[in-house]
């Protein structure tokens, strides 16, 4: 039987970095896909590999790993050290919403490195259109939780966004 860990108030310092870290990792990567798919366009059309080492696609490559491994440490972060409850008078909507935006942004932070890691390392087509078209849904989701912090903070007035910047 394991030890339940009772919720903290605030998110570990380190949990805080990694968040602010893979928030500025992400907006990077959009930034610079557009690079990798010219690259990547330029090596489908005459098999040159010369702009697919160049240091903006590398950059991108380590990039999307990072993402991935900065995810399994804060999945970790949050199984051992939990995280902050959300507030008690949140409606259940708003509580779905919010649950749901953050699973399927932890899936697409494995999802999306590793769909662009088989298009690059393994040459597979299908795989580089599925990292294609998880972009706009990133983009999206990426909107919906700053929106979703936003409106906790300024018009539900709940600490919500408080607890991730400090406290």
């Amino acid at each position: 039987m394991s030890a339940t860990v009772s919720a903290p108030k605030s998110y570990s310092t380190v949990h805080k970095v990694l968040h602010w870290i893979v928030a500025a990792i992400i907006i990077e990567q959009l930034l610079l896909g557009e690079y990798m798919s010219e690259a990547w366009q330029a090596f489908e059309r005459s098999a040159d590999v010369s702009g697919l080492s160049a240091p903006v696609v590398l950059l991108h490559i380590w990039g999307g790993l990072s993402v991935a491994a900065f995810a399994v440490w804060r999945l970790f972060l949050r199984k051992s050290n939990g995280v902050p409850e959300t507030p008690k008078d949140e409606p259940a909507a708003l509580k779905f919403a919010a649950n749901a935006t953050h699973v399927v942004l932890y899936v697409l932070m494995f999802l999306v490195p590793l769909s662009g890691a088989v298009a690059y390392f393994g040459v597979v087509e299908t795989a580089g259109d599925v990292h294609t078209l998880m972009k706009p849904v990133l983009i999206v989701l990426v909107g919906l939780h700053v929106v979703g912090a936003l409106y906790q903070h300024f018009w539900l007035k709940s600490d919500v966004l408080k607890r991730m910047l400090n406290g």
